[in-house]
């Protein structure tokens, strides 16, 4: 192929932009915090689920040893990004104190959980309490390779040492059902807060009259 037959940037194009064609144009940032926080979760979700299909599905290893990397980061920014928007939504604490959370916390999966599982935990029978520990086994895996968001977007850390040091092997059809898993409890658990706040509030509504 002639160099001149590749695509090749273009003085005066641009990367964003619309298009006249419905079903070619995205449509992002609209809506409220909450409406965005589901549309920034579902798209990573998901898509990290379409990477692992076509990866499977393709046959092809060099498929399978590089598409693990965008999974696992988007896996890992659903999961973070799930429980940051409970912590938000459900959580007591004032807006003060949420905006201290948020950049304490920073991107470690196990601090945030560690906030939400008190809010999980506080109406939660034995049964519950039992998947919420399994719950954290998960996210403990999961922090335990990827301590800080990094691991998975770079290569090498700060220090120019390799994130990996050694060859891994990582069965990408059990990652998804145990992430299928997660977003299930994670789906419940919003269900449940929501009813609970619901009838807390009509209780202060009904108390203040």
């Amino acid at each position: 192929m002639e160099y001149s037959d590749l695509p090749w940037p273009k003085k005066g194009e641009k990367l964003f932009k619309e298009t006249g064609s419905y079903y070619e144009h995205a449509h992002f940032a609209w809506g409220n915090w909450e409406t965005q926080f589901v549309g920034y979760t579902d798209g990573y979700k998901d898509s990290a689920d379409e990477l692992i299909e076509q990866a499977i599905s393709s046959g092809e290893i060099q498929k399978l040893d590089t598409f693990v990397f965008p999974i696992c980061f988007l896996y890992r920014q659903y999961l973070e990004l799930e429980m940051k928007g409970l912590y938000l939504k459900y959580s007591e604490d004032s807006s003060d104190e949420k905006g201290k959370t948020i950049k304490a916390v920073n991107h470690s999966l196990l601090k945030i959980w560690n906030k939400i599982k008190e809010i999980l935990t506080e109406n939660a029978d034995e049964t519950e309490k039992q998947s919420i520990d399994i719950v954290e086994e998960y996210i403990t895996e999961f922090h335990h390779y990827d301590q800080s968001s990094f691991s998975f977007r770079y290569p090498i850390d700060k220090e120019l040492k390799l994130q990996f040091g050694s060859e891994m092997r990582l069965d990408l059809s059990n990652l998804k059902d145990r992430m299928n898993e997660l977003q299930n409890f994670f789906d419940g658990s919003e269900g449940a807060l929501s009813e609970i706040k619901s009838v807390k509030h009509e209780m202060s509504t009904y108390f203040s009259e």
